[in-house]
C-alpha cells in the first residue's frame, strides 16, 4: 500500500517571509492581461513565488509562468508533485530563487502583503539576476510590466516580411471625370430668306418708250 502524506504548506505561506504568496483575483487579472499572447486563458492562477512567478491550475495539471524567462510550461500533474519539487534543492534554487532571496533579506528589504520582488531593470531587457537589482513592487504592476517587456521583445524578434512576397496594394480611389460642359450658345448669323415659289418673279427692267419728236416742216 502506498501512503501519500499531505505537504505542510505553512512554511510557504505563513512563514515570516512568504516564499509563496497569494493575491486577489482582480490583481491576477490585471497582471495577466499583458501575458495573453502566451496562452494564459483557460488557466486559473492560484499563487506566486516571492519573485512574482505564477502557478496556474487547469484540467491538465499545474502550470508555471516564469516571468524572467517569459515561458508558460505544464510541469506537474497534481499539487503534491508541485510541493515536492519546491521542497527539493533543485526547486528551491531554480524556482524559488532561495539564494537570491536570502541576500535580499540580508540587505534589510521588507515586503508588504501586496508586493513581490522585481528585478529592475528586467533581466530580459539587460538587467542582472542579482539581489542588488531587486526592489519591492506591487504584484500586479510587476507582473504586467514583465509581460509587456517580453511582448515587446517578441514583436521585435519577428522577421520583417520579405520584399519578394507579393504585397497587394489597395486600389486607388476612383476619380469622377468632370462632366462635359455644354457649348456656349451664340445668336445665329442672319441669312438671306429663301425665294418663295409663290413670290412673283422679278420683272425685267422696262425698256423706255421712244420719245416722239414732231417732224418740223
Amino acid at each position: 500500500m502506498t501512503c501519500v502524506f499531505a505537504t505542510d504548506t505553512t512554511k510557504w505561506f505563513d512563514a515570516h517571509v512568504q516564499m509563496l504568496r497569494s493575491f486577489s483575483p482582480s490583481a491576477f487579472a490585471f497582471g495577466l492581461a499583458s501575458w495573453s499572447w502566451l496562452g494564459t486563458h483557460g488557466k486559473t492562477p492560484r499563487f506566486t513565488t516571492v519573485f512574482g512567478d505564477v502557478f496556474l491550475e487547469s484540467l491538465d495539471g499545474w502550470w508555471l509562468l516564469d516571468t524572467i524567462e517569459g515561458t508558460l510550461t505544464l510541469r506537474w500533474t497534481n499539487i503534491v508533485d508541485l510541493y515536492a519539487e519546491l521542497d527539493s534543492d533543485e526547486g528551491r534554487e531554480e524556482i524559488l530563487l532561495e539564494d537570491i532571496l536570502v541576500e535580499v533579506l540580508d540587505r534589510g528589504v521588507l515586503l508588504r502583503d501586496d508586493e513581490v520582488l522585481a528585478f529592475v531593470p528586467h533581466p530580459a531587457a539587460g538587467g542582472r539576476l542579482a539581489a542588488e537589482s531587486c526592489s519591492p513592487l506591487r504584484f500586479e504592476l510587476a507582473l504586467s510590466l514583465a509581460g509587456q517587456v517580453h511582448g515587446a521583445l517578441l514583436a521585435q524578434a519577428r522577421p520583417a516580411p520579405s520584399p519578394m512576397l507579393w504585397d497587394p496594394q489597395p486600389e486607388p480611389a476612383a476619380q469622377a471625370w468632370p462632366a462635359p460642359s455644354a457649348p456656349a450658345l451664340s445668336a445665329p448669323a442672319p441669312s438671306a430668306p429663301a425665294p418663295s415659289a409663290l413670290a412673283p418673279a422679278a420683272a425685267a427692267p422696262a425698256t423706255p418708250a421712244p420719245f416722239w419728236h414732231p417732224v418740223q416742216r
